[in-house]
C-alpha cells in the first residue's frame, strides 16, 4: 500500500490519514527511510509499513476516510506571519 502526499503535508497528516494517528508517523518514517520531521514533495509517493495494523486507530483512519479528509498542517514558509495578534519590529513600526 502507498500514499502520495499532497501541498503542505507531513508525515505527520499523512500518519493521521492513514493509520489514525499521529504515533504512526514514527513507522511511516521509517519504512520510506526519513526521517518524521523531513518536508515531503507534493506527489511523492510513501509506502505505508507492513505493520500498520499494529500501530493504526481504525476509527479515526475510517473517519478520515469517509470524510475524503487529507490534513496538510505544513507552510511553505514563504511568507511573513501576519494578522491582528502580529506585530514586527521595523515592519509594522518604526523604533527611534
Amino acid at each position: 500500500m502507498t500514499i502520495t502526499a499532497l501541498t503542505n503535508q507531513s508525515i505527520y497528516d499523512l500518519a493521521v490519514q492513514v493509520l489514525g494517528t499521529a504515533d504512526g508517523a514514527m513507522a511511516l518514517a521509517l519504512a520510506n527511510d526519513l526521517a518524521a520531521t523531513d518536508n515531503l514533495v507534493p506527489g511523492q509517493v510513501l509506502t505505508i509499513p507492513t505493520n500498520w495494523r499494529e500501530v493504526a486507530t481504525k476509527q479515526i483512519a475510517d473517519y478520515y476516510e469517509a470524510k475524503k479528509l487529507k490534513p496538510a498542517t505544513g507552510t511553505t514558509g514563504d511568507s511573513l506571519p501576519g494578522g491582528i495578534n502580529y506585530m514586527g519590529i521595523e515592519i509594522n513600526f518604526i523604533v527611534s
